[in-house]
């Protein structure tokens, strides 16, 4: 005779089954997604490292850019693939990186690109770990930075400016001459200390204007904008500051950072009135390394060259020499072949 179950205890036997193999099923499924999980992070990792490298190789490809173009812009590229490398290799944490290339689109500019390159082994790949399990053991990583370099055409510098035909006297012959016919001259200035005066009493300099060129009563200061800065743009005219004598008292604060380096100063060709409106025509920028100056009677104010001509009395003016340098502050406005460089250049990424 067969025992009968009560009903009860049959449908708690059948819930029972039920649950053990629905757990049975979230088993499976969270092992699955588990597993999905653990590949999603792995390859997290791996692409987080691909963008600390990219953003390595990046810095590399902008540093060997910009140092290639300021080499060009002093008159000479140099060595530029020993440059790349060099800086390529100190931008990466490993201290490895590879240069793919260097070229030069145009006569003034220069693009380079960066490939990833594994420390020791010198391979030109990105090894891969948890991407492994896809079948992906390395990537290739590459970046790309173009800069150029050129005669500036706008640019805030000090609100001086001096005579083309000063500074004309001071390149040979055949710079003269390329400079004349290219716009350009290969080569540095002759660095001969000297004194540009801007007083009253500026003496005629042989072959240029009556007082260097500078309009009577403008002694070279030109009116600022900010502080001790004058944004310049060579396609307008600028306007001598009034007195012209005076040294500007804004620029009390710039006396001991003057002597540090270089400057881009603008040069004018022609300035026609006098005082207050007086206006120079500028053509260029050019580059001067200020080693003395005499501002005013008081000591505060004067801090000679001794290498230079003297200035004693009522004289003022700035002692240096005319030199090729390269400026990196933005802002400067980069012009094209036409723009006629008189040593003064400036470079800027453009990619």
């Amino acid at each position: 005779m067969r025992r009968l179950i009560p009903q009860r205890f049959a449908h708690h036997r059948a819930v029972r089954a039920a649950e053990r193999d629905e757990r049975g099923a979230a088993s499976v499924i969270v092992a699955v997604l588990l597993v999905v999980l653990m590949g999603f992070g792995a390859l997290a990792v791996d692409v987080g490292a691909m963008y600390a490298e990219k953003a390595q190789l990046q810095n590399g490809a902008d540093a060997s850019a910009l140092a290639i173009a300021n080499d060009c812009g002093k008159g000479s590229c140099g060595s530029y693939n020993a440059t790349g490398s060099a800086l390529a290799n100190s931008n990466s944490n490993d201290n490895s990186s590879g240069i793919a290339s260097i070229t030069f689109p145009t006569t003034t500019s220069v693009r380079v690109e960066t490939n990833t390159r594994q420390a020791g082994s010198g391979v030109n790949s990105f090894s891969l770990f948890f991407a492994r399990v896809m079948g992906f053991d390395t990537t290739d990583i590459r970046a790309v930075a173009e800069a150029r370099w050129g005669a500036p055409t706008k640019a805030t510098t000090l609100p001086w400016t001096i005579s083309k035909c000063v500074f004309e006297k001071y390149l040979t012959p055949s710079q003269l001459a390329e400079l004349n016919s290219t716009g350009d001259f290969t080569g540095n200035p002759t660095p001969t200390h000297i004194l540009l005066r801007y007083d009253e009493n500026t003496p005629d300099y042989p072959g240029c204007p009556p007082q260097n060129g500078y309009a009577e009563g403008g002694f070279g200061w030109l009116d600022r904008d900010t502080g001790c800065s004058a944004n310049i743009d060579i396609a307008n005219s600028e306007i001598g500051n009034d007195p012209g004598n005076d040294f500007p008292s804004e620029c009390n604060g710039i006396l001991a950072t003057l002597l540090m380096e270089p400057v881009l100063i603008p040069v004018f060709s022609t300035a026609t009135g006098n005082g207050q409106h007086a206006t120079y025509a500028l053509v260029g920028f050019l580059a001067f390394k200020v080693t003395g100056y005499k501002f005013g009677g008081g000591p505060s104010l004067t801090n000679l060259d001794s290498a230079a001509p003297s200035c004693t009395g009522n004289c003022r003016g700035i002692q240096g020499y005319f030199t090729r340098y390269v400026s990196l502050a933005e802002g400067l406005a980069l012009g094209g072949s036409g723009t006629p460089n008189y040593g003064g250049s400036g470079v800027a990424l453009t990619q």
